[in-house]
C-alpha cells in the first residue's frame, strides 16, 4: 500500500468542501484528477470513505477515522517544511571544513569560533592538516570545503583564489645573516628547518628557491608553524613561514628576518570543493563571514 500526500490532500480538501469541484479549484487541479486520485486512496484502503447524499459527499464511518489521520499528516509535513525553509534551519547543524596549518591556525580557527558565537545553532568542524591531507579530506566528501596554500592539481576539485599571502625568511638573531638583505648564493650551504612533506608552505619555498639554484640544505622539518620557530631559536637553521606565523616572535624580536629581493615569496590562498557537491546555504554563509571577519580579499 503506497498512500500518497497528494491523495491525503484532496481527500481532506473533498471532506472539508464536500464537493469533488470544490476541493479540485482549492489544490488547483482539475476536477477529473480529483475523482480519480480520490477513487484511487478508496481502492488502496479498500473501503468506500465517502456517501454521496444530493450533489454532496459526506463522510461515513471510515472516512471519519481517517480525517484526523490525513490532517495530522499534512501539518507535520508543512512544519518540516517550513522548518528546513526557514532562515533558522539553514543557519543550523554542522558545517565540515578542512584547512592546511597556517590558514587553519592562524585564519580559520577564530572565524569557526566568531561564526558560532553568532549562530548559535551552528558548529564549524575545523580539521586542520598539510594540503595534500585538506585536498583528500575534500575529495572523499569528509569535508564540504578545504583552505589550502599550496597547488591542487585534481581534476575532481574545483579551486577558487581566496587570498593571498606572504613568506618570510627568517633565523636566530644572532646569526651573521640576521636583519642583512642577501642574494641567493648568500644562502648557499645553510641548513633549513622545514615543513613536512606535503606542506604548502614547503612546496612553495622549495620551488621557488629551485628556480634561483639555492637548493635549500634541509636539516630538519617538522608539521607545525611552533616547531619550527623552537628550533630556529634553538639554532638549528634557517626557515621559512608565512607572515601570519611571526608576527609575535618578530615583535619580542625572538627572531630576526633575512631579506631575499630576487625571491619571490608572495603567494596565493585557495578555496577548494568537490565539483560534484553544491555548497550548502550554511557553508555559504560561513565563507561570506570569514570575508568580511577576516577582511580578507583574493586579491589583497
Amino acid at each position: 500500500m503506497r498512500i500518497t500526500l497528494k491523495q491525503l490532500a484532496i481527500f481532506e480538501a473533498v471532506a472539508r468542501s464536500g464537493q469533488v469541484a470544490k476541493a479540485a479549484q482549492r489544490l488547483n487541479l482539475s476536477a477529473p484528477a480529483t475523482s480519480m486520485a480520490l477513487g484511487e486512496l478508496e481502492k488502496q484502503l479498500d473501503t468506500r470513505l465517502f456517501e454521496r447524499v444530493g450533489n454532496r459527499l459526506r463522510l461515513n464511518a471510515q472516512g471519519s477515522l481517517l480525517l484526523p489521520l490525513a490532517t495530522q499528516t499534512l501539518q507535520q509535513v508543512e512544519q518540516i517544511e517550513h522548518l528546513f525553509s526557514s532562515p533558522e534551519a539553514q543557519m543550523s547543524g554542522t558545517l565540515s571544513v578542512a584547512a592546511s596549518s597556517t590558514i587553519g591556525n592562524y585564519l580559520l580557527a577564530k572565524s569557526a569560533v566568531a561564526f558560532s558565537q553568532q549562530f548559535t545553532n551552528a558548529m564549524v568542524d575545523l580539521n586542520i592538516a598539510n594540503t595534500q591531507a585538506v585536498i583528500d579530506a575534500v575529495v572523499e566528501f569528509r569535508a564540504e570545503v578545504g583552505f589550502i596554500e599550496g597547488q591542487c592539481l585534481d581534476s575532481r576539485v574545483s579551486v577558487e583564489p581566496w587570498h593571498k599571502d606572504r613568506l618570510l625568511i627568517f633565523c636566530h638573531p644572532g646569526h651573521p645573516l640576521a636583519g642583512k638583505v642577501v642574494t641567493p648564493d648568500m644562502l648557499a650551504g645553510h641548513a633549513w628547518v622545514m615543513r613536512e612533506p606535503g606542506s604548502g608552505t614547503r612546496d612553495y619555498f622549495i620551488n621557488a628557491a629551485n628556480a634561483l639554484a639555492m637548493r635549500p640544505v634541509e636539516k630538519f622539518n617538522f608539521s607545525t608553524p611552533d616547531a619550527i620557530k623552537q628550533a630556529v631559536r634553538q639554532g638549528a637553521g634557517l626557515a621559512v613561514l608565512s607572515e601570519l606565523t611571526l608576527e609575535k616572535e618578530l615583535q619580542r624580536r625572538e627572531l630576526a628576518l633575512i631579506s631575499v629581493p630576487e625571491l619571490t615569496l608572495a603567494r596565493q590562498f585557495y578555496k577548494i570543493r568537490h565539483k560534484s557537491r553544491k555548497p550548502t546555504a550554511l557553508c555559504s554563509a560561513f565563507e561570506l563571514f570569514c570575508q568580511r571577519f577576516l577582511a580578507l580579499s583574493p586579491t589583497s
